[in-house]
């Protein structure tokens, strides 16, 4: 009773339901990576094609770094006990948790972001324009699995070989809506997400002994 506190609008009726002039943005992700399983590293790279159904031009960009987490300064290191497994931040953990960027474009141009905390902000030299304007996101990146990490991610060691829970793996699109606007809340680790919908496709390397499950 409390989420539709005004009623219906040109995008929601009163019901929650989409009214006539709902939109959704759209995110398609291609990415391909490798799994090291001496090191544990993650690395590849992903194509970001993001598509600006909304009334509104956008002059900035927000994504989801949720490896982040294992950052030192991160919000969910910060809320974790100090001795918790999964507290990689504390003076105790020398863990290099989070993303490494080697390259972040803009359609083959060079990116201008921030990252702070869980989230990336990429500033556009021009606004994507609303109501069909698109434009793609290239990364090369890389990433430590932590042992012991968050909900569906860690390695369980066994006698016949490591098995990977490799979950939150790649950088994804904030979503844009028509309630909040940008949606950047840190990931602190025990939670679901919020997500806009596209298609995924994506290849995975890892060594020949593994059984790779997507």
């Amino acid at each position: 009773p409390n989420f539709y506190e005004q009623g219906s609008s040109i995008t929601r009726a009163a019901s929650g339901a989409p009214n006539e002039g709902y939109w959704q943005n759209k995110v398609d992700y291609n990415i391909a990576v490798s799994l090291n399983d001496k090191t544990d590293k993650i690395e590849g790279n992903i194509t970001i094609e993001y598509l600006n159904n909304s009334p509104k031009d956008l002059s900035f960009l927000w994504l989801q770094l949720d490896q982040n987490l294992f950052t030192a300064d991160s919000s969910g290191q910060a809320r974790m006990p100090v001795g918790s497994r999964s507290r990689y931040g504390d003076a105790s953990s020398n863990f290099d948790g989070g993303y490494k960027f080697g390259s972040v474009k803009i359609n083959n141009q060079i990116a201008d972001y921030i990252i702070t905390d869980t989230r990336m902000q990429i500033r556009l030299k021009e606004p994507l324009k609303a109501r069909g304007g698109s434009l793609k996101i290239y990364m090369d990146y890389s990433f430590i699995l932590p042992e012991y990490g968050a909900d569906r991610c860690g390695i369980l060691k066994t006698k016949n070989g490591d098995i990977y829970a490799v979950a939150q793996w790649f950088p994804r699109m904030c979503v844009y809506d028509d309630v909040k606007g940008w949606n950047t809340d840190p990931y602190l680790g025990p939670s679901e997400f919020y997500c806009e919908y596209g298609n995924y496709n994506f290849s995975i390397t890892a060594p020949a002994n593994h059984l790779v499950v997507g």
